[in-house]
């Protein structure tokens, strides 16, 4: 009897370990502007999907979908237009080496930042559920470094620590996550008896995380500069 119940347990991890498949998201990301015309859009939406096996994942832009331009000409700027339509990073974790790779293509240029997956300290609130997309949901909340309040619902049956973005870390995948400067929400769920091949991302210069950092913000202050308060500043709100 004692070896029956440790067959089933061992069949059980291994089930576990063995699921893989594709989950699509639409992912939209709050903006502002100082002195913001009042027909400025104020958000953009992407389509992402993550693609996981058993200890990767790669969450990128969504090939299949294709977002027609509705804003007018008129209705926004140069700039604008180069953030809304920039190059979306891809992000490669894998877990059991507990590494995060990020591509990122920052004013032309593209970077591979290494970094750690960082423990996120998550609050599971197990009698608040909801369903999406026929998978029962529990919700998790976050605060993160600047205090940001970020809410996740993931779903035990899927009982992988994967999720979209930079987000992991709870005993089932993330489905959706919302707070003040984004919404990402699952809209399909694939899930395959077949080998899905996660790959890390090879395009661009290697840097860690500290020095992207330092780069990134050394640009920024030289746009600042140049620009000065010339059509105001333009303010990303992003987790």
């Amino acid at each position: 009897m004692r070896l029956f119940f440790i067959f089933i347990l061992l069949f059980q991890f291994i089930s576990i370990r063995a699921q893989q498949g594709i989950i699509k998201y639409k992912h939209t990301q709050y903006f502002e502007f100082e002195n913001m015309p009042p027909d400025a859009p104020k958000s953009n939406t992407t389509f992402k999907k993550l693609a996981f096996n058993d200890t990767a994942t790669r969450f990128e832009t969504d090939p299949d979908v294709k977002i027609e331009e509705e804003a007018t000409q008129s209705q926004r700027g140069w700039m604008m237009r180069r953030f809304t339509n920039a190059p979306q990073p891809v992000i490669y974790k894998n877990f059991d080496k507990e590494l995060l790779t990020e591509q990122i293509s920052f004013f032309g240029k593209d970077f591979l930042v290494s970094d750690s997956l960082s423990e996120m300290k998550w609050k599971v609130s197990a009698g608040e559920q909801k369903d999406i997309l026929g998978y029962t949901c529990m919700k998790a909340v976050l605060k993160d470094t600047s205090s940001n309040l970020l809410v996740a619902f993931f779903t035990p049956q899927i009982p992988l620590p994967y999720g979209p973005d930079k987000y992991a870390g709870l005993p089932g995948v993330i489905l959706e996550i919302q707070s003040a400067q984004t919404h990402i929400i699952a809209t399909e769920v694939k899930l395959s008896e077949s080998p899905v091949t996660v790959t890390a991302p090879n395009k661009g210069d290697k840097k860690t995380r500290a020095e992207f950092n330092k780069i990134r913000d050394e640009k920024m202050e030289e746009m600042r500069q140049m620009w000065g308060n010339r059509g105001g500043n333009m303010r990303v709100i992003r987790q």
